[in-house]
């Protein structure tokens, strides 16, 4: 498999921090190609990677720089991605090696260990590069068709906006409906214009039943006193984000972030205002019940654009991140259907697992309960954790204590990469032996994966997860402490101080209590007695 492993110096932010040339020595004998670049957003260093895509017969990049969460939360950022998926690449195998969040921008006080960090993350990058499974794409003609979740100023407003475009508008609400906005002066006239389109649609008393599906092709079910229907849509709009019962409804069957208020949020208030985790999902930014009109229609504006722009594309392609089941193995014990969250995992007439892939949502939990091993997810393929830990084991310490730290695609991973700005504005730092892994959700820990970074000679293992009640895949934290708290048990028969693993709840934008809780852990460590243990 023909790796091609870039670097970007990201306009100079990693000079005088990384030695460059001393993480990637040696790297040119398992990459193809190895360019180091000034920044990855200069035009012709994107010329230079599609030339070499083609030349080469890449079939794998890594990006080292910047943090995937850049490429989603920034401007613009996934139009890198993009292009190198449109000249060939499969998106699983396009893979980012933070090696600026979370090493240069943290460990400035320490250049030697950061360059040592960086040389191991992009190792471990190009390790899932090279494991990782193709994932197909499944193309979509986008429904031109939206459900809005509220009769509110905000959704009439939006929906106005979006039937004046040829879209066809659901209109649900909790209550009233359209009797709960008709009284203001102010809307009558966009009350009376959606109220009597013919491709605008009513449903009052609403409940969301059920949902599946992906950007560009939802099919969600509505439940109400005259009865349920199911609408087959685009794109969904919540116009309400601060409503328990929509929130609620919704993380049921999809990806949904809340804050502390339990409000649901965007990717970035700053960036992405409306966009959420779920790419077909927009999400009217909070404004005040009292608040001008004016800011009521300019974030109804927002989110309807945002729909918009997704659902006038040609084509979207769905690439379908799922579980994946060994038909050779499973013994159909349905384990993995009592773990599913969203019913995505069933048991067939041939007894076997299955997985429905408009309800998967890639976490992993039914990967860690299979008790045979059948099943593994293309994310996060067992095989790459393995060779992760492994690899990150070898990092030179210079003698100091070495964590391992599991962070959670949803909160950890982001307050991982917030940390940087906390790092930036002078509060403190945190030791460069502390290694990163990204996993999905934090159900997706097994406790196989404990036990080998011990076995490795870890000093410590730290898993940074959502809080309780905000876990993007509803109960990964919960399926995490029941396996947990047995793990505890085996650790202690190991002669390992439980104390070693440290479970850590925390939000996306925490980076001071990131870098506080990271100093913590190194604090504790070295409480304990210098006998470290390890699997016997």
């Amino acid at each position: 498999m023909p790796l091609g492993l870039y670097v970007s110096r990201c306009s100079g932010q990693l000079d005088g921090i990384v030695d460059v040339d001393a993480a990637i020595e040696g790297m040119d004998e398992t990459a193809a190609v190895v360019r180091v670049f000034e920044d990855f957003f200069d035009p012709a260093a994107q010329e230079r990677m599609i030339r070499d895509i083609s030349d080469a017969d890449l079939d794998a990049v890594v990006l080292a720089g910047h943090s995937i969460e850049h490429y989603t939360r920034s401007l613009s950022g996934q139009h890198l991605k993009q292009r190198l998926i449109d000249a060939g690449l499969n998106p699983n195998r396009v893979i980012a090696a933070n090696v600026l969040e979370q090493v240069a921008l943290v460990h400035a006080d320490d250049p030697v260990g950061a360059t040592s960090k960086a040389r191991a993350l992009i190792q471990v990058a190009s390790l899932r590069a090279t494991l990782a499974p193709v994932v197909e794409g499944i193309e979509t003609d986008p429904k031109h068709s939206v459900l809005i979740l509220g009769a509110t100023t905000e959704g009439m407003v939006a929906a106005q906006r979006l039937l004046q475009l040829g879209y066809k508008v659901v209109v649900a609400d909790r209550g009233a409906g359209l009797r709960s906005v008709q009284d203001s002066a102010n809307l009558k006239a966009t009350v009376s214009f959606v109220s009597g389109h013919p491709n605008a649609e009513f449903v009052d008393d609403a409940r969301l039943s059920d949902g599946s599906g992906w950007l560009g092709d939802y099919s969600v079910t509505l439940a109400a006193p005259t009865g349920s229907a199911m609408f087959r849509v685009g794109g969904l709009l919540l116009a309400r984000p601060d409503e328990p019962g929509w929130i609620e409804e919704l993380r049921q069957h999809f990806k949904v972030d809340i804050d502390d208020q339990g409000r649901a949020r965007s990717i970035d208030p700053s960036t992405h205002p409306a966009e959420t985790v779920d790419s077909g999902i927009m999400v009217v930014p909070i404004r005040g019940a009292s608040e001008e009109i004016a800011t009521k229609v300019s974030a109804a504006d927002s989110a309807a654009l945002a729909l918009v722009l997704k659902l006038s594309q040609p084509k979207t392609v769905h690439f379908v991140d799922v579980s994946q089941v060994d038909e050779t193995l499973c013994g159909g014990c349905a384990s993995c259907v009592k773990t599913c969250a969203f019913g995505a995992c069933s048991i067939g007439e041939d007894g076997l697992s299955h997985v429905d892939i408009r309800r998967c949502r890639g976490c992993g939990k039914c990967v860690v309960s299979c008790p045979v091993g059948a099943r593994d997810i293309v994310n996060s393929p067992h095989d790459y954790l393995i060779g992760a830990i492994r690899t990150l084991a070898e990092v030179d310490t210079q003698g100091g204590d070495k964590v391992v730290g599991f962070l959670c695609g949803g909160c950890g991973y982001p307050a991982g990469d917030h940390a940087s700005v906390s790092v930036q504005a002078g509060n403190g730092s945190y030791p460069a032996s502390f290694l990163p892994i990204r996993i999905p959700c934090g159900g997706r820990l097994d406790t196989l994966y404990v036990l080998e970074a011990f076995k490795q000679g870890f000093d410590g293992v730290t898993v940074f997860r959502c809080r309780e009640g905000h876990c993007h895949n509803l109960i990964g934290n919960l399926d995490m402490d029941r396996r947990i708290n047995l793990l505890r048990t085996v650790l202690r028969s190991r002669n390992i101080d439980d104390g070693r693993l440290r479970i850590i709840d925390i939000s996306p934008f925490e980076g001071e209590r990131f870098v506080e809780q990271v100093n913590e852990v190194f604090t504790s460590i070295g409480s304990f007695d210098n006998g470290k243990g390890g699997p016997q």
